[in-house]
């Protein structure tokens, strides 16, 4: 019987091709193992923060934008506000009311009245409701007149996070708010519709492209809102009409003794200045200021704005007998000089070349024919 003995191989010395190859391969796959581990860390991490980002956004959309109301003292509204969530989690929201009033430029805005019977007004069937993912939520709501009631009040319906939920405290934290204006008219004896268009001007005299700004300030001094509305038509230095603008479209109220401005832009052209986008947002000089960059419409190309123009406004506002007109008119200077600074050197360049172009064919064509220039005699 031949006896097998136990003997130890010969190693490869590590300094070798082989151990080259094994160190390589080593690293290679110790590289790759990080790699990997660093791959899932990110993907982790953007999960998280998809999820944070789904979970803080309080994204509601409120139906109608406002309430206008008009009721007789003594009587009852039953109305009601449409609520959709457009997120993926339930969204507990808290009811409440708030008295709007007017700032500088009359702009409704939200006032902190503390004690306001007027607000008792307002009656909900739960100041607290939980709107559902992706579905709209039906809130009723009335509004009780006393029959001793003045006769305008005006109020916004706050819609904000439920603290007290179980949602809320389950690690959904949002953040953010909605508010509804309800502006309400008594309709009685002594209710005074009025306005008056104070001013209608420009921002500027003049400007080297569009787009121009316009300004309406309109003043409430009866004792009810009001929302004047109508029309800017622009017309050219040839009487021509250019352009027609709305004014308060959005149905902006103005409450009574206070004033609102409203602006209008007139932007339509072949070259028109607009603010420079960065990322979604104007982009801001170390001043703070917007910048600015040109907007050339091929398409417009034949709406070269230049000259002198007219803006004549007619707004009204309505009662239920008939329509109070208004009117007031302003004028400005558009001119693209640099444009015609450059078309006019072109054409002088262009006019000079035609020129001698033709004084050469002239030459060329009389050597051709013979003809001289010598007097001839007679």
């Amino acid at each position: 019987m031949m006896t097998i003995q136990n003997s130890k191989f010969p190693s490869i010395p590590s300094s070798g091709p082989r151990g080259k190859i094994q160190n390589l391969a080593s690293k290679v796959k110790s590289f790759t193992f990080v790699f990997l581990v660093l791959i899932f860390a990110f993907c982790l991490l953007s999960l998280n923060r998809v999820f944070a980002q789904t979970q803080n956004n309080y994204d509601v959309t409120v139906s109608p934008i406002f309430f206008d109301l008009s009721a007789n003292p003594g009587t009852t509204i039953t109305t009601k506000v449409r609520v959709r969530n457009n997120t993926t989690s339930p969204i507990p929201i808290k009811l409440g009311i708030q008295t709007l009033s007017g700032d500088l430029n009359g702009n409704l805005t939200l006032k902190q009245t503390a004690g306001d019977y007027t607000l008792s007004w307002i009656k909900f069937d739960n100041d607290a409701v939980l709107t559902k993912p992706l579905e709209w939520t039906d809130i009723p709501f009335t509004v009780t007149v006393p029959s001793d009631a003045a006769y305008g009040y005006y109020w916004a319906i706050t819609f904000t996070q439920d603290v007290n939920s179980k949602y809320a405290k389950n690690g959904v934290s949002l953040t953010g708010a909605a508010a509804v204006p309800v502006l309400l008219n008594v309709v009685k004896e002594g209710a005074k519709t009025s306005g008056k268009l104070v001013s209608f001007v420009s921002n500027a005299g003049f400007y080297e492209y569009p787009p121009v700004k316009l300004t309406t300030k309109f003043e409430n001094n009866g004792n009810i809102h009001i929302r004047p509305r109508g029309n800017i038509f622009i017309k050219d230095w040839l009487g021509r009409t250019v352009a027609t603008l709305d004014v308060n479209s959005q149905q902006g109220a103005v409450l009574p003794n206070a004033a609102r401005l409203f602006e209008t832009s007139w932007d339509d052209g072949f070259i028109t200045v607009e603010p420079k986008m960065e990322a979604g947002q104007p982009k801001l000089d170390k001043n703070g200021k917007t910048e600015t960059q040109l907007k050339i419409r091929w398409d417009k190309l034949l709406d070269l704005r230049i000259g002198r123009y007219t803006a004549s406004e007619l707004l009204i506002i309505s009662t239920p007998q008939r329509d109070i007109p208004f009117q007031a008119e302003t004028s400005f200077f558009v001119l693209p000089w640099k444009v015609v600074i450059g078309t006019i050197l072109l054409a002088l360049f262009a006019g000079i070349g035609f020129y001698s172009t033709a004084k050469k064919f002239v030459l060329k064509i009389s050597r051709i024919l013979g003809l001289s220039n010598k007097p001839q005699l007679s």
